[in-house]
């Protein structure tokens, strides 16, 4: 992940603040699953410490890990996006300490203040983009004949 989609890098200290305001603290043990695709987003995280997998279902095959999310790092996009279902699940690689956010509570922070909302929207996007094409270059390189060509 690259530094810009952390929260610190993102957000400006007073989003940053705001959204922390409604922060609760939680720990995962290792092997737990956080979220499973397919399923209700109802709340997302920022890892404090640990790791955190993401993985894809295959059709056929194991789940495909596509990226490890580390220290700052954004577990959870889908609650942004309608209709609020996981696309991708997530499992606790390591013991996990996070902040976890209620979505409904966040989105309605950014239906209230539009600039809030804006920034937590551009935030969430970066994210997006940088986990699609982490899920592209994962998949071809587990799947394709000649992998994602990027070595």
């Amino acid at each position: 992940m690259t530094s810009a989609t952390t929260m610190t890098a993102a957000l400006p200290a007073a989003y940053r603040e705001r959204l922390m305001r409604i922060a609760r603290e939680v720990s995962f043990d290792e092997g737990t699953r956080l979220f499973e695709e397919g399923r209700h987003a109802d709340r997302f995280w920022i890892v404090r410490t640990g790791t955190v997998a993401l993985d894809l279902h295959v059709p056929g095959r194991r789940s495909a890990v596509i990226e490890s999310l580390a220290r700052g790092e954004l577990v959870g996009w889908s609650w942004h996006f309608t209709p609020h279902v996981w696309q991708m699940g997530a499992e606790a690689m390591t013991p996990v300490r996070a902040y976890e956010f209620d979505a409904a509570t966040v989105r309605t922070l950014c239906d209230e203040d539009a600039e809030f909302g804006r920034a937590i929207a551009v935030w969430v996007g970066r994210v997006l983009a940088h986990r699609l094409h982490a899920a592209r270059t994962r998949l071809l390189d587990l799947y394709a004949p000649y992998g994602s060509g990027s070595r």
